[in-house]
């Protein structure tokens, strides 16, 4: 494919992308390639994926030899960043002129021909230096003192936030896009860019390029524009935040893991025998719980006892995979609403009607006088349980002595990948149990967009250092440097333990950029635990050494404080 076939593919409305935010298109000019796009996230995209085919981020290192030359060129790209994000309704001529070299000079190259051509490579990627720049701030509330200088970031803010309707982004909340259509590819703020490794993902630092919708939907949902009571007036300063986990159920039964489907013959071969969950934990003593009961007699006295340990309320609440259903995580919601609360993660299972299984991550953020916002996403990996799981859990539901594997009988389909974006410079993702472990679809995106904090939901044994999820945390905490929380509920923790002489009760594990692994125990008698995180800011370079100036913020770990409650409520 040739630089003007793969324009032509990805900008097939033409470059203009303001006339195609218009609501009516009245007499359109004819489509001229020829022209820059005229908004710089379209322009990422399009050089991004120049850039990736055909590989050459690799050149994109300076050259030792030409230190002062490269320092005049980063100068250039502020400069003409600047320059567009003071006047966003019109390209800077040398963003035209740069655009010039790809259709006027370099249309018919081939991808796998750019690495060779010096002139095309540098103005390829001074394009796309240039148009990630001119988006500093992108995905957040931008300060109004700022709003002049970031024109783009406050464009896309009040699209965001529907505070313009006039304005249509079309592709929001799955891409920043405007003429690049998600099928082709998707661009998403960014919240850390990798330090390792020699990618294109290290070369930006405000946007990401990401796989196909098709491939994974992944969204960008701004989900509170309140900072954190605990942030300082310096938007610089370090500011705590505090996650309050409860790792229900206590208990589970092992009635609660049903054989599905038994492992059947198909020619020489087997089709694999399935299990299901079924709740039965939410149905305790004759007691069906609610989601008023939950938070009346548990979340809420935690939250209480928080406050009394710390002096200050949780931000976040965390409970484990496949702790409640949807519904009854919707009356939690309803009954946390004036808790003080900014989110609230859990992992549902649900059964429609026609009998499928889902296992979710529902995500909650609370906002004042609002509904609260919600992020959903299926799990993307079946669980499969081993003869020796099953042992240890002592769990028995399948009558035939010769099999030895069960699948999670679940939908796995609509692959959906939410970022959460809190406050200004806080970003999450949660994901689900074996989505951590495998690479695909999940892991690309998140080193791409680098969230400051990914929660791990699990249904797992104590979260050792040593063991399957200390591993992958491992990785996403050198690439793309996020912070990594693995939380499991106590009761499969517990279960685990009935075999071991000298049992582990870590129901959380946490692993950060700053080299930190620390295991999470729930002491004896203990219904939750508080994390108290410090955000600090963190400065970043790029692949070509562009700085963020320290605008990218780092998670690390500062006190984990055991939380009881004087009233253990009977149906635990």
């Amino acid at each position: 494919m040739t630089i003007y076939e793969l324009i032509k593919h990805l900008l097939p409305e033409g470059t203009d992308a303001f006339d195609s935010m218009q609501e009516e298109h009245v007499e359109l000019p004819a489509i001229d390639w020829k022209k820059c796009p005229t908004w710089p996230i379209d322009l990422f995209a399009l050089v991004g994926s120049i850039i990736e085919r055909s590989g050459c981020y690799t050149l994109a290192s300076p050259n030792r030899k030409q230190l002062e030359e490269h320092k005049a060129y980063l100068a250039e790209i502020a400069l003409e960043a600047q320059r567009w994000n003071a006047n966003s309704s019109e390209v800077p001529e040398s963003v035209n002129n740069l655009w010039w070299i790809l259709t006027l000079i370099y249309p018919d190259v081939h991808m796998h021909e750019i690495a060779s051509e010096p002139d095309l490579v540098k103005a390829l990627l001074s394009l796309f230096a240039i148009a990630d720049e001119a988006c500093i701030g992108m995905g957040w509330d931008v300060d109004p003192a700022n709003a002049p200088q970031h024109q783009f970031s406050s464009i896309t803010f009040a699209a965001l936030t529907k505070a313009d309707q006039a304005l249509a982004l079309p592709h929001l909340p799955h891409s920043l896009c405007v003429i690049v259509s998600p099928d082709s590819a998707v661009v998403l703020p960014k919240s850390i860019n990798s330090a390792v490794g020699c990618t294109i993902r290290s070369l930006s630092h405000y946007l990401a390029l990401l796989a196909p919708s098709s491939v994974l939907n992944s969204s960008w949902i701004l989900s509170s524009k309140k900072p954190p009571a605990t942030a300082a007036a310096d938007p610089t300063a370090p500011y705590d935040m505090r996650l309050l986990l409860i790792p229900f159920p206590f208990t589970i039964h092992a009635d609660s893991f049903k054989l599905s489907s038994p492992r059947m013959t198909l020619g020489a071969n087997h089709i694999p025998a399935y299990f299901e969950l079924v709740a039965s934990w939410l149905n305790r003593n004759g007691k069906q719980l609610t989601g008023e009961l939950l938070a009346r007699e548990l979340i809420i006295p935690l939250i209480q006892q928080a406050i009394a340990e710390t002096g200050a309320a949780p931000n976040g609440i965390i409970l484990p995979e496949c702790a409640l259903t949807t519904a009854l995580a919707g009356e939690l919601v309803d009954a946390l609403k004036d808790s003080g609360i900014d989110f609230l993660i859990t992992g549902v299972l649900d059964t429609v009607e026609d009998g499928t299984h889902y296992n979710r991550a529902l995500t909650f953020a609370f906002q004042e006088g609002e509904e609260a916002t919600i992020a959903e996403q299926n799990k993307h990996h079946r669980w499969r349980l081993d003869r020796g799981q099953t042992e240890r859990y002592a769990l028995h539901f399948d009558p035939d002595p010769n099999n030895d594997k069960w699948w999670e009988d679940i939908d796995v389909s609509q692959r959906k990948l939410p970022f959460l974006a809190l406050h200004k410079d806080m970003s999450l993702a949660t994901l689900i149990c074996e989505d951590l472990a495998r690479t695909d679809p999940a892991m690309t995106a998140i080193r791409a967009v680098g969230p400051n904090l990914v929660v791990a939901l699990l249904m797992d044994g104590p979260q050792l250092a040593v063991r399957w999820p200390g591993r992958y945390a491992t990785v996403l905490a050198e690439d793309p440097g996020s912070a990594v929380l693995s939380f499991t509920c106590a009761a499969m923790v517990d279960r685990s333990n009935w075999l071991q002489a000298i049992p582990a009760r870590a129901v959380g594990l946490w692993r950060d950029g700053a080299g930190r692994t620390q295991e999470i125990g729930l002491a004896p008698g203990s219904l939750g635990v508080l994390l108290t995180l410090q955000s600090k800011k963190k400065h970043q370079n790029t692949l070509d050494n562009r700085s963020d100036n320290s605008l990218s913020r780092q998670l690390t770990l500062r006190t984990v404080v055991p939380l009881f409650l004087a009233d253990v409520p009977n149906w635990l």
